[in-house]
């Protein structure tokens, strides 16, 4: 397991000296081509903090053929977040500087990149409303960027779809809740094992799906085998009953019950 840095690092990052920052809404039109003629070409690859989702770590460990555990201590590191003092994973820069994902020819994961990846040039901030997860959009440009001298317009809507990124915000959207929950005032501070728990569930999910069924969890939570079995073959199921799990971790007055979290999470199975 990797080991929890002296620092904290928020969710939402703050501009940078380097960039702006401009307020958008699905339908706010804009100019963008990324290509490899162009000089700034791979430059924010090389410069970029990527914090990973649960989601982002499933699908990159399965494309490189790697368990999640193996992924994370190849690849990644762990800060606290610095509101919810929660684990947040980042991607860890390789032997040369930047992402090491990224090879001469671009990037070598390019169909199964982060959410963060996908969404540039836009980022998103997210914050807890009335009615759940609330996002707010930003558009960014950094002074290196030549992206934006092209001539190919989008709306942002256009833009996420075209990079695919709804497929990997919506498993998403579960473990940004607990996340913005936790760092909510009059929360109380969770202790070492908690977080060291929360790290395993959220993001180790192949330790996870061990810790299910080869120990006395299930009985401990009276869920039976049988019942269970589905998750043991079907990865986003998983990912989505961690989450359901770490909301009982966490909040065990708020959250429903686990068995009927398991029930409506393979009623709908298949589905993000």
């Amino acid at each position: 397991m990797a080991e929890l840095q002296n620092q904290k690092l928020p969710l939402w990052q703050e501009a940078g000296d380097t960039e702006t920052r401009t307020a958008v809404s699905a339908e706010t039109t804009f100019c963008f081509r990324c290509h490899p003629a162009l000089a700034c070409f791979n430059r924010c690859c090389r410069e970029a903090t990527i914090i990973l989702s649960p989601y982002d770590i499933l699908r990159l460990s399965r494309s490189l053929g790697l368990t999640t555990g193996e992924f994370l201590r190849r690849h990644t590191r762990r800060e606290a977040e610095g509101y919810a003092n929660l684990p947040l994973v980042l991607v860890k820069p390789g032997r040369a500087g930047g992402c090491p994902f990224l090879g001469e020819a671009g990037c070598k994961v390019y169909a199964d990149r982060p959410a963060a990846c996908r969404l540039f040039p836009i980022a998103q901030g997210s914050e807890l409303g009335p009615e759940g997860v609330r996002d707010r959009l930003f558009l960014r440009r950094l002074e290196y960027c030549q992206g934006f001298s092209g001539d190919q317009e989008w709306t942002v809507a256009n833009w996420q779809a075209d990079q695919g990124f709804a497929e990997f915000d919506r498993p998403r959207r579960a473990w940004l809740q607990l996340l913005l929950t936790q760092a909510q005032p009059g929360r109380a501070p969770l202790d070492d094992r908690i977080l060291s728990q929360f790290y395993m569930v959220a993001y180790d999910l192949d330790a996870f799906r061990t810790f299910v069924f080869e120990s006395a969890f299930l009985p401990a939570h009276r869920l039976a085998l049988e019942e269970a079995r589905p998750l043991d073959t079907d990865d986003l199921a998983l990912l989505h009953f961690s989450a359901a799990y770490l909301e009982h971790l966490l909040f065990p007055e708020e959250a429903p019950p686990l068995r009927l979290a398991l029930d409506k999470i393979l009623a709908g199975s298949g589905s993000n």
